[in-house]
């Protein structure tokens, strides 16, 4: 459910309970819903809301609504577009007549982006700062969960929404895999962990009060009594970069994500300097990641120190033997 700011953002219009039930399918799978993402879906119901006199969007309702704004960039249209497309499917998976947006609006934007890139010995030291947390954490909880959500993260690149998704059930401790249910793209799949994460589960596992309920999360806040919010994690993580001293160059805090970033990275470099080729290595990594486009794997090759210009010259002359994907965020 949504909380109480949450739902007074859509308090008005006949789409106001499409719009938490959207939001809640979409945690439900493990997406974020940030902030920015709240503030989009808000101004969006307010525009339906003056646009339609029924429960139907149609194509003139859509096209106004997609029409080019002034001064806008072409990022923050993307996302506009994108939010507009997806809602639209919600609603006509339940019945609901609703404008299929074409794909001549579904143009990739090029943001310029490099993600922070964590070292061993950087990743070492936001381990040991979660493993000492004591002043200021009110719950002991806090102290037993982060240190193992880091290590999770750290050892198997999985997104933090995946993370926070995952189930009692989801651990699989006799073959030593994490299970993901339909993540991002509707994407199920193994993570394998090492002996040494699959250590710290288990003990993990030992220590926790709702171990014999499968169905119940694997990581429980102490304050809500269901599963970690996104922005709790936003919060602590920001305090363990900060006591672990690490900043981006332009002086940032580095993200969450980055670890999955500095985690692909890693992978890929282990794997070539193994003497495996990049077109071996690239699908088995987007496999274990969760990717069902190899172009998302294939961001992570600039930030390596092999080869990159050898793969796009060699990629360029497959032309349309790979298939595109579109993006569902």
């Amino acid at each position: 459910m949504l909380n109480d700011k949450e739902f007074r953002a859509f308090q008005e219009g006949i789409f106001k309970i499409y719009f938490e039930k959207y939001i809640e399918f979409k945690r439900g799978k493990g997406e974020k819903v940030t902030r920015s993402t709240l503030i989009r879906l808000k101004t969006l119901n307010q525009e339906l809301t003056l646009a339609c006199d029924s429960l139907e969007i149609s194509r003139e309702v859509a096209e106004f609504i997609l029409r080019e704004r002034e001064k806008e960039s072409p990022a923050s249209r993307g996302l506009r577009i994108s939010d507009f497309r997806q809602f639209s499917a919600f609603l006509r998976s339940l019945g609901i007549t609703s404008y299929e947006i074409p794909r001549k609006y579904m143009k990739k934007v090029y943001v310029p982006f490099r993600p922070y890139i964590f070292s061993e010995a950087e990743l070492g030291s936001i381990t040991r700062v979660a493993d000492q947390l004591r002043q200021g954490i009110r719950s002991q909880t806090h102290r037993l969960v982060y240190p193992v959500i880091i290590r999770v993260l750290i050892g198997t690149g999985m997104r933090i929404g995946e993370v926070l998704s995952l189930k009692i059930q989801d651990v699989d401790m006799a073959n030593q895999l994490l299970i993901v249910y339909k993540s991002k793209n509707n994407v199920s799949r193994y993570v394998p962990m090492s002996e040494s994460l699959s250590a710290t589960i288990a003990k993990y596992l030992s220590r926790i009060q709702n171990r014999n309920e499968p169905q119940q999360h694997l990581f429980i806040s102490p304050y809500t009594g269901t599963g970690y919010s996104y922005d709790a994690m936003k919060y602590m993580f920001k305090k363990i970069f900060s006591i672990a001293g690490i900043r981006t160059p332009q002086g940032r805090l580095p993200r969450i994500h980055d670890i999955r970033h500095s985690f692909c990275t890693a992978s890929l470099n282990r794997m070539l300097e193994s003497g495996m080729n990049l077109y071996t290595a690239v699908p088995i990594l987007a496999a274990y990641v969760g990717h069902v486009n190899l172009s998302d794997t294939e961001r992570y090759i600039h930030l390596t120190e092999h080869g990159y210009s050898d793969f796009i010259t060699k990629e360029s002359r497959l032309g349309s033997l790979i298939p595109e994907v579109c993006d569902e965020n």
